[in-house]
């Protein structure tokens, strides 16, 4: 149910990178680490919750256990007590530990209950589902890493904090593009608003966006050339190339 692997290696970093750039303690980082992986479990057993009756319809989904709840092998009242449990931990360590970053891990944890919960459901709402996307697993996690750290918010770290929400926006996107067959008719996504051919030319933009942002950031901070190269590579090679070699797979 908490699909550990969906994002331990992508959106559970980004608020422990903000608490790294303001030279946050190892007590710091263990608490944030607690906090976000809380937060970030949150998300996709919510999402778990509330997709049931779509997941029952995904073959893909069925086939690869990503949502044991609509399978039967766990009970809507055993989700609701995890829900529970991960959102109590999250929030009571974030306000033991910065009253500001509190309130941004509170707001990551609103926009993925809008994003999911049923009547609100952000995440069928054509646009809507991708900025959310974005708030949800880049900007407030990246600004609340920074504040929970003891860090101050300034315009180079909104910055920063902007350019994790394109990615996380893109990282969506992709999703979407890749998931365009399965989804057709099921749900509604920007991908499927917009059509497959589109989705794919707005990956092309979102991934511009960022490459733009980052030299934008990089105005305002001083980055040794190997680390700015580095990013770059990241930006036009690895972190797309993951999606781009899906959806050639799709073709």
């Amino acid at each position: 149910m908490l699909r550990i692997k969906d994002w331990l290696k992508s959106t559970f970093w980004t608020p422990l990178i903000g608490a790294f750039l303001v030279h946050a303690s190892l007590r710091s980082f263990f608490l944030i680490a607690i906090i976000y992986f809380c937060a970030t479990a949150y998300s996709f057993v919510i999402n778990n919750y509330f997709d049931v009756e779509i997941d029952k319809k995904h073959k893909e989904k069925i086939k690869l256990n990503i949502n044991p709840l609509a399978q039967g092998i766990i009970s809507k009242k055993g989700a609701l007590m995890l829900l529970g449990i991960l959102l109590f931990v999250s929030l009571v360590l974030a306000l033991y530990m910065d009253s500001i970053g509190f309130i941004f891990v509170l707001l990551s944890i609103c926009a993925s209950t809008f994003y999911s919960a049923k009547h609100i459901r952000l995440k069928e709402k054509p646009g809507l589902d991708i900025i959310t996307s974005g708030l949800m697993f880049g900007f407030f996690p990246f600004l609340a890493g920074v504040t929970l750290a003891g860090g101050g918010l300034n315009f180079p770290i909104i910055l920063v904090g902007i350019l994790f929400m394109i990615l996380s926006s893109t990282g969506l996107l992709a999703h979407q593009t890749i998931d365009y067959k399965q989804d057709l008719g099921n749900t509604k996504t920007f991908a499927i608003k917009i059509g497959w051919k589109m989705s794919c030319i707005c990956l092309i933009l979102f991934i511009v966006a960022s490459l733009l942002c980052f030299e934008i950031i990089c105005q305002f901070f001083t980055i040794e050339r190997w680390l700015h190269y580095s990013i770059l590579i990241f930006l036009i090679f690895c972190f797309p190339l993951r999606y781009i070699k899906e959806i050639k797979n799709i073709i």
